[in-house]
């Protein structure tokens, strides 16, 4: 992830989703947020998409939240350098719902070479509840860097995790998505069952995608049932595989 992504339509999926998920499942009582932040760059034109309006006319996920469309509005204004992720505490926070950031205190940017520091000084508090890990691209491919998260660190915060937790991964899709079927929501969702013994539920718009692990049958179930109902309130954009 990058700060200059902020605010864009592709937050506003993930953000409201994570309050949906929140609200509707009472045991859960924050929301730790894993950011694998990574410098900003002029070059890349990603988080661009800040049309709101067109967003509503094409029914994406969350634009039922006017709230959060207000909130994410105002960061198109600021200059991409000068974007803060941090600052959707405010916005959780005015809805009654705490949040923990994960700050590096040696590094303010996720490094491929001191990654193994990075997920190891994770204080064992925050492993409870909603966990939501935030790569800039997404999980492993055949060479991955600071963009990706790692199968075997997802593994480990799956088994240090508090067993009523829930895992929530960031996903792009693959850009050669019909020839790396692998690396689509069932083929992560197969490799993901493989490192942890938990099928994953994820949910698509498309563009990107999440996936949900959680040891808890009970916490599942209630999760499976707002997934669904997510689906069907964004039924014109949401793949419902």
């Amino acid at each position: 992830m990058k700060n200059q992504y902020f605010g864009d339509v592709r937050d506003l999926f993930k953000y409201d989703l994570i309050q949906q998920i929140l609200t509707g499942i009472h045991s859960l009582q924050r929301f730790t947020f894993i950011p694998m932040l990574t410098k900003y760059d002029p070059k890349r034109r990603d988080g661009n998409k800040r049309d709101f309006d067109r967003a509503k006319k094409d029914s994406r996920p969350g634009t039922n939240n006017e709230k959060l469309i207000g909130f994410l509005k105002k960061y198109g204004g600021i200059d991409k350098d000068k974007r803060d992720f941090t600052k959707i505490e405010n916005y959780f926070e005015s809805e009654g719902i705490e949040v923990l950031i994960y700050n590096d205190k040696e590094h303010e940017y996720f490094e491929h070479k001191a990654r193994d520091r990075y997920f190891k000084n994770i204080p064992g508090e925050y492993l409870h509840n909603l966990i939501f890990v935030d790569p800039d691209i997404g999980l492993q491919v055949k060479n991955s860097k600071e963009k990706h998260l790692l199968y075997s660190e997802v593994g480990a915060l799956h088994r240090h995790m508090d067993k009523d937790s829930i895992l929530m991964i960031y996903q792009h899709f693959p850009r050669a998505r019909y020839t790396h079927k692998e690396y689509l929501p069932p083929g992560r969702s197969n490799k993901l069952k493989e490192v942890t013994g938990d099928l994953p539920l994820y949910i698509s718009d498309n563009e990107i995608f999440f996936l949900f692990l959680t040891r808890n049958g009970k916490v599942k179930n209630q999760l499976e049932r707002i997934i669904s109902k997510y689906k069907r309130d964004y039924q014109k954009r949401i793949k419902n595989e």
